[in-house]
């Protein structure tokens, strides 16, 4: 199964990377979304679904690796991933639900497209905001709110792949 999604995935990889580059397609593309904002970029990769529609304009797919990839698809559904999260506030004092939940209402106006998670974990609440795989592009984020919040840090933790 995974021969043949890397055969798959080997044989496609120049179909795609042809047409990425293309003068058509260098202004908004189908594959990556790419927004821009304070120097800052934030880039949205295609999910499955977005991938084999795109495909399916391009490249003929056999029944039978649409059917592999579904099956890949199902048996990683629920499967945590390890990634990096920001933690822009942590405190156990009298106000800090409050607080915390201030934070997270003005995080969420400045910042609308970054996911914002308020915990309470005896004794603390905690804010954190973000998803990200790479340490780089956490690291990135995390010095890009700095003036804002500034006794943020990384955190490592698992989340949701779908």
């Amino acid at each position: 199964m995974k021969r043949l999604f890397l055969a798959a995935a080997v044989l496609l990889f120049p179909v795609l990377s042809l047409d990425a580059q293309t003068p058509d397609t260098l202004a908004v593309s189908p594959v990556d979304t790419t927004v821009t904002a304070d120097s800052l970029t934030v880039v949205s990769y295609m999910s499955y679904d977005s991938l084999m529609t795109y495909l399916s304009g391009h490249v003929s797919l056999s029944d039978s690796l649409i059917k592999a990839m579904d099956g890949q698809v199902d048996r990683n559904r629920g499967r945590a991933a390890q990634g990096y999260r920001i933690r822009i506030y942590f405190d156990n004092s009298q106000n800090a639900r409050a607080v915390s939940e201030q934070i997270v209402d003005t995080f969420k106006v400045h910042h609308p497209e970054v996911p914002v998670y308020r915990i309470y974990d005896n004794p603390y609440f905690k804010v954190t905001v973000g998803e990200f795989r790479t340490k780089s592009d956490a690291m990135r984020f995390l010095e890009a709110i700095r003036p804002e919040y500034p006794t943020v840090f990384l955190v490592k933790e698992s989340f949701s792949t779908i």
